[in-house]
């Protein structure tokens, strides 16, 4: 028997119906039966779509299965500064080390739950003995490639990499179609070597024994036939595909129809309403129509297993889904598209007789055959015993990967290049923390940037002693800042790898070490961090608990072309490779060398690794280069790596600057709307609605929410709002003694 974790942000019971759901409670239960002892981890929080039923409600449900059914939501101990969809894969990672109990851990791609953990596994510092198998079902890239969608934010370009490196990560993948696999290959994707496609369960019975399902029944004569679209009711499932099909229906064809019934969930935003949208285009039918949003996947079932119904599913894109599937397996008359992996669901011999290309012509010629030629249900291609059976299969088959271990007297040498001015009392702190590094194979290059104080030169002369004994070296120079100072660091320093320090940091006791095993086990180029938070001349203690944490994202271009996604300085970069870049560039006052760096490390082939768990204190102080440094000539230089040569996207990139820097502007306009009592929390129920965006179970009120707040901001400062917006402004901060009351209470709360 083997202990298995499924990590989901959709399972059945919580959520009405949805794929993922529908797939990962099948294999639950698949598992459970066959003996093994198989855990849920939902990850949606406290989402409960199901109305009156609560959360353990649904988790007895899984229990009488033999299923532990339990949820997560964002962790509340530490701060993360990262957008929503890194918090809650670290939030994960957190849970996963503190319960590492599992032999397999299985998940999927969406909403990439396992990144960090995955991250964690392939810099061989957690999760040696578990399994990790990725089960694909439809990544975001993907389905906003099927609906057309532009990403709209920074959370949902993440998704596109977050989502890619899990499958790349991951000991085995496994794929419901060769389809999709195809289109990772298309798109670029490392597929493991160790992948195999392998069919859905079948859908489950049901988690409530209690009730019989009740539907909707329609009488009809026998020779009539009732034609049912059967999936979301929106583009990518072909809603306009079947709804101009149904515009070339002849009377002789209404003749053989009883209705046309449209099942499944609505679309609901200011732009567009399924249920509108069909009642305008189907008003001049000559025939009854119904809309059906409210069943939930059992109910469907029921509805469509009556006698003479014809389901239609003319999806633009498909990977291999459960209308489909259970059409086959319930024995219901039903034709299809023949896109994405459909056709790998179907014998070949009935093809012809099921599938066409998804255009209104091809779709309505299918009905007009079908309904001629009505009876054709060929069932699913294969038998559930052999998709359980392969299923066992990879549950059984270890995937072994012995960590590198790092030897930490004879490893590799690792020269740690610290830059100081004039914070002597802190340097102090960083010095010691080097001294205590399990990691002995080091040295310490330190360069003073042209300090001034005297205190600074009276430390210097005091540690210098020790710094000879120790073979570590004591640079002075005039100031020319932080590039020229780390570059005049490395050129003294002799060791294979370098790890850049400011004097301000705390390194813990085992960021040599544990940077150095993450690039053996990685085989990366240089590897960088996460940081935790300490405030102005706050001191961390090895007691001390983390509160505040910068968490980067990794290495995607497309996101540091807008943002610093590798991380801080403080990195371990192979001596070689940050040689033949050249180093940090030199500019004097300007900040993000490092952003330029890593940049420039990425656009040029190395490969840079990102360790998930924290290995210093960075200090966050009312004062420093970049808050006193000029905005726009940072950014312009962590922009300049996209000017080179041989860098296609070249200026056009130079835009995203601009615009964010008018996005920071309208933030802090917005900052004065929020409730300064603290009792409110706005970005937390926004940040919830986004993790549910894209094709998920709050698709509906998420784009409500968001055309709404959209519409808000247009007519703020720039908008047709512009005078108004201005007069309010001026009036809630000029200062005058005859305001009203009103007034004045209203410039006391803004400015507190």
């Amino acid at each position: 028997m083997k202990k298995i974790l499924i990590i989901t942000p959709d399972i059945e019971g919580p959520v009405r119906n949805g794929g993922i759901g529908t797939a990962f409670t099948a294999l639950s239960t698949a598992l459970a039966e066959k003996g093994h002892h198989v855990d849920i981890l939902y990850t949606s929080g406290q989402y409960i779509e199901s109305g009156s039923k609560s959360f353990q409600y649904w988790s007895d449900c899984y229990s009488n299965k033999n299923i532990n059914l339990f949820n997560i939501d964002l962790c509340k101990s530490i701060e993360i500064d990262a957008p929503y969809f890194r918090k809650k894969s670290y939030s994960i990672y957190l849970w996963l080390k503190d319960n590492d109990i599992y032999d397999v851990v299985i998940s999927c791609e969406w909403q990439a739950n396992l990144y960090y953990t995955l991250l964690s596994k392939s810099n061989g510092s957690n999760f040696e003995k578990t399994k990790f198998v990725i089960n694909t079902h439809s990544s975001t890239l993907w389905s906003d490639e099927g609906n057309y969608q532009l990403p709209y934010d920074q959370n949902h370009l993440e998704l596109y990499y977050m989502e890619r490196l899990v499958v790349e990560m991951a000991d085995e993948v496994i794929s419901p179609s060769e389809y999709l696999f195809n289109w990772m290959k298309a798109k670029d994707w490392q597929i493991p070597d160790n992948n195999k496609v392998i069919l859905n369960c079948e859908p489950f019975k049901g988690l409530q024994d209690e009730k019989q399902v009740v539907v909707v029944s329609s009488k009809q004569p026998v020779e009539k036939y009732e034609i049912v679209f059967f999936g979301r009711l929106e583009t990518r499932k072909g809603l306009d595909i079947f709804l101009k099909a149904l515009e070339n229906m002849t009377e002789d064809d209404l003749n053989s129809i009883s209705c046309i019934t449209f099942l499944g969930k609505s679309i609901s935003s200011s732009s567009f309403n399924s249920v509108d949208h069909i009642g305008n285009r189907t008003k001049n039918l000559d025939i009854t129509t119904k809309i059906i949003t409210d069943y939930d996947r059992t109910q469907a079932n029921d509805y469509l297993k009556r006698k003479n119904i014809l389901a239609v599913m003319p999806s633009l894109v498909e990977n291999s889904p459960y209308t489909v599937y259970e059409c086959l397996i319930n024995n219901i008359n039903f034709i299809s598209s023949n896109v994405g992996g459909i056709p790998e669901l179907i014998s070949k011999e009935f093809h012809s007789e099921i599938l066409f290309t998804p255009n209104p012509i091809d779709l309505y010629n299918k009905i007009h055959k079908r309904i001629k030629n009505f009876n054709c249900t060929p069932g699913l291609i294969q038998k559930q015993e052999e998709i359980i059976s392969s299923w066992l299969e990879v549950i059984d088959t270890p995937t072994p990967k012995n960590f590198i271990k790092v030897d930490k007297e004879n490893g590799p040498k690792v020269s740690i290049c610290i830059t100081h001015f004039d914070r002597h009392q802190l340097l102090q702190h960083a010095i010691f923390s080097v001294q205590q590094q399990t990691y002995k194979n080091l040295e310490v290059i330190l360069v003073d940037d042209g300090s001034k104080e005297k205190e600074s030169h009276e430390y210097l002369n005091f540690i210098e002693k020790d710094f000879e004994e120790r073979k570590w070296k004591i640079i002075r120079s005039s100031n020319n800042y932080l590039g020229a100072a780390r570059n005049l660091a490395a050129s003294h320093a002799s060791g294979d790898y370098l790890l850049f320090m400011d004097d301000d940091n705390v390194a813990k006791p085992n960021e040599v070490e544990t940077l150095l095993r993450c690039a053996l086990n990685s085989n990366s180029d240089i590897v960088t961090t996460p940081s935790d938070l300490i405030f102005n001349n706050e001191l961390p203690s090895p007691l001390r608990k983390t509160t505040h944490c910068w968490l980067p994202l990794g290495p995607d271009a497309n996101i540091a072309s807008f943002t610093n996604c590798f991380g801080d300085a403080n990195a371990l970069i192979k001596r070689e490779v940050f040689m033949s870049l050249g180093g940090f560039t030199e500019d004097y006052g300007i900040g993000h060398e490092d952003w330029e760096f890593f940049l420039k490390a990425c656009l040029n082939g190395f490969k840079i690794q990102l360790e998930p768990e924290p290995m210093f204190w960075y200090r966050v102080a009312n004062t420093g280069m970049l808050l006193s440094g000029n905005k726009s000539k940072n950014n312009y230089r962590s922009f300049r790596p996209f000017m080179q040569e041989n860098t296609k996207h070249n200026y056009s990139l130079g835009i995203i600057h601009g615009l964010f820097e008018k996005i920071n502007r309208l933030e802090n306009e917005n900052h004065h709307l929020k409730n300064y009592n603290g009792t409110y929390s706005l970005n937390e129920k926004i940040e919830h609605l986004v993790s549910q965006q894209r094709e998920g179970w709050a698709h509906d009120r998420f784009n409500v929410l968001n055309d709404k707040l959209s519409y808000l901001i247009s007519q703020q400062e720039n908008g047709w709002a512009n005078d108004r917006f201005n007069s309010l402004h001026s009036l809630l901060t000029k200062k005058d003694k005859k305001s009203s009351a009103i007034i004045r209470l209203l410039r006391k709360i803004i400015n507190k």
